[in-house]
């Protein structure tokens, strides 16, 4: 007798999906932030605390599109979902899809035991923030109760659908009975992963509205009780932060928080009597490991990702960002460093000649590409001079905006004359460190001028000393190569030497040119 079959799933599956999809409870987090992003969600709320039993809660908050009765039947209820695949932006802001094909619920049985979904969207599914007529769906999941032997199907997740007159999309994730694997060092891990999608400051995609950029905020008692900004802690970590605002007598009150450098601050000479009242914020982030303040929300690999999609300084004018201001070089950066321009303008010569060790017609040879510095400059409606195009793509060519960038060219210029000096410092500090260890190997006290000498007869000294384990043809072979490099290297030390006094002198006689 023929007979047809069919599969039918085991609810062991879920723990094994849940186990070797989400490899550890700060990825399943993590991918929950993802899901927000990719529902469009333009802040996220996460928040540790405890339930009415005194038991630990996490609450993951979102303000994206929510789910409306439909999706939470067909998506969230439903495994191996494709709508992933088909889809590869979000519906609102065309944010490209981050969060893994169908990872989501598994993350959550990842967390804890215990699971309250609760979603608000609407009929169509793809608008945001307060509509009329939303749907509200709030589902229970006790992961608990999907033990291997029984049938996923025939395990009911207690749930309730309403209609609301009047709502706020978004979907809100409650997990209890936490994971003990949970622990406090999870937190900067956590933050790490967050820290590209905080980044996101604001885009614009042809087809798609604006997106407004996402912001994650961290609640915890393992951060001291207070809330996070994931992308303020970001703007902070990099080499250094730079602050500025114009005042009302026109001049530039910049500030710069650096690594290795105390704070450091200046007023301008020049004016920029157009845009009173115009500041900026920019982060100057470095791609080495070495400059990085703040290891806990970025490393080397998250930095390239943010520098590479976010980088760039943007313009915001009455709260809004203006385009294309941020993803092209409007500063002239890396024009600049194309051409090689090495000096400082005028208005910062003497500022720069002031540093120990810094040469002011060189001093911008350190600057870094225009995706190095992340952050804005504001304006507001009080400023004169700035009009829109027609296109709303950038403002009119007029002197307040002329101002406007060398306002912030002139704040950059600054701050990249410091890391100029901070270079310098670093390497003298690595040669004070490397002449002390010398020292302790060697027994000889070293100086500036006698460093390279000292050390080549200590290197020669020491190859003698191994050199009769050696037959004779290969002894006098290698005497005669460490003779070689040795002369090279002396040679090169004195045209240093010499070069570097002919520059002193060249600097010495434009600075009095200068004074005459």
């Amino acid at each position: 007798m023929k007979k047809q079959l069919s599969f039918t799933v085991d609810s062991a599956l879920l723990q094994e999906l849940g186990e070797k999809l989400v490899e550890s409870v700060h990825i399943a987090l993590s991918e929950l932030v993802k899901n927000a992003y990719d529902a469009d969600a333009s802040e996220v709320d996460i928040v540790f605390d405890k339930n009415d039993e005194g038991e630990d809660r996490i609450t993951i908050s979102d303000n994206g599109v929510g789910m409306n009765h439909q999706a939470v039947e067909n998506y969230w209820m439903r495994i191996a979902t494709t709508n992933k695949e088909i889809k590869k932006a979000s519906k609102v802001y065309g944010r490209p899809l981050t969060g893994a094909k169908g990872i989501g619920r598994f993350s959550c049985r990842r967390l804890g035991k215990k699971l309250t979904l609760e979603t608000i969207g609407t009929k169509d599914g793809d608008c945001l923030k307060e509509q009329n007529r939303v749907q509200k769906t709030v589902v229970t999941f006790d992961w608990t109760r999907f033990t291997p032997g029984q049938e996923v199907t025939s395990i009911e997740c207690p749930g309730e659908q309403t209609i609301i007159e009047r709502g706020i999309t978004g979907t809100k994730l409650i997990i209890e009975k936490i994971n003990p694997e949970w622990q406090k060092r999870g937190i900067n891990y956590l933050k790490r992963q967050l820290a590209v999608l905080s980044a996101n400051r604001g885009a614009k995609r042809k087809g798609f509205k604006i997106d407004p950029g996402f912001l994650v905020f961290l609640g915890a008692e393992d951060i001291e009780g207070k809330v996070v900004d994931i992308r303020s802690d970001l703007m902070n970590a990099g080499w250094g932060k730079l602050k500025a605002r114009v005042n009302s007598k026109g001049q530039a009150v910049c500030s710069l928080d650096a690594f290795r450098l105390d704070k450091k601050t200046i007023i301008s000479s020049p004016i920029f009597e157009k845009i009173k009242g115009a500041m900026l914020e920019i982060a100057i982030m470095v791609d080495d490991k070495n400059q990085i303040r703040d290891k806990s929300i970025l490393s080397k690999g998250t930095l390239q990702d943010i520098l590479k999609d976010w980088g760039g300084v943007q313009v915001r004018y009455r709260g809004f960002r203006v385009y294309p201001y941020g993803n092209d070089d409007w500063l002239n950066i890396d024009r600049d460093r194309g051409l090689r321009k090495a000096a400082v303008g005028i208005e910062l010569q003497a500022f720069a000649d002031s540093l120990k060790g810094i040469d002011s017609s060189r001093a911008l040879l350190t600057m870094l590409s225009m995706k190095s510095y992340v952050g804005s400059v504001f304006v507001e409606s009080g400023v004169d001079g700035l009009e829109m195009k027609t296109n709303r793509e950038g403002f009119i060519a007029s002197t307040a905006f002329d101002q406007l960038r060398q306002f912030t060219r002139f704040v950059i210029d600054w701050s990249t004359v410091w890391r100029d000096f901070y270079i310098t410092q670093e390497k003298l500090r690595d040669r004070d460190y490397a002449r002390k260890e010398f020292e302790d190997i060697s027994g000889e006290e070293v100086n500036s001028s006698s460093s390279v000498s000292k050390a080549l007869g200590f290197v020669k000294k020491s190859v003698n000393s191994v050199t009769h384990l050696l037959p004779s043809g290969e002894a006098l072979e290698l005497e005669k190569a460490v003779s070689t490099a040795s002369k090279l290297i002396m040679a090169e030390n004195k045209s240093l030497v010499i070069e570097i006094s002919q520059l002193r002198l060249i600097a010495s006689t434009a600075t009095l040119l200068l004074i005459f």
